[in-house]
């Protein structure tokens, strides 16, 4: 009887608060999502370190891997669609002073029709008190969806 009132007490105790640091690195993540969404390109800026560096790997229909690489300003800082939206589920952070990173699947859609879904890394840097994006790595994946869901 005693085990079952423990078991009870700690399953009604919350989970510990995720730490700060990683709340605030997960909301510039946020932040650059949303800005995206909003096809907003100014929003997306202010996420970003001057001169971050992004690149998409694809596989194409032939096995071949295609890398494509682009600083923000040459890509997203210039134009966005409307009607794009990216989230991440599962994420895993580590950080170690002002150095973090993010892997975590994600599915990005258009009008609600997905596009893919793949594996994002964010590397951002904490700079003058604020976390930044310095990076985005992604795989792009068309038919890894439902695999991916399940993480």
């Amino acid at each position: 009887m005693l085990a079952l009132m423990i078991a009870a007490t700690v399953a009604a105790q919350a989970p510990p608060a995720a730490d700060p640091e990683d709340k605030a690195v997960l909301a510039v993540t946020q932040a650059f999502f949303d800005g995206m969404a909003a096809a907003n390109p100014e929003a997306m800026r202010a996420t970003v370190l001057p001169n971050a560096q992004f690149m998409g790997v694809r596989t194409q229909a032939d096995g071949t891997v295609k890398v494509s690489r682009v600083a923000f300003e040459d890509s997203f800082g210039k134009h966005m669609d409307p009607g794009i939206k990216e989230w991440i589920w599962s994420p895993v952070i580590i950080r170690r002073g002002a150095l973090a990173t993010i892997s975590a699947p994600y599915e990005v859609s258009r009008d609600g029709k997905t596009l893919h879904c793949g594996i994002d890394v964010f590397t951002l840097a904490k700079a003058d008190g604020a976390w930044r994006i310095a990076s985005i790595s992604w795989t792009a994946e068309p038919d890894a969806c439902p695999e991916l869901r399940k993480l």
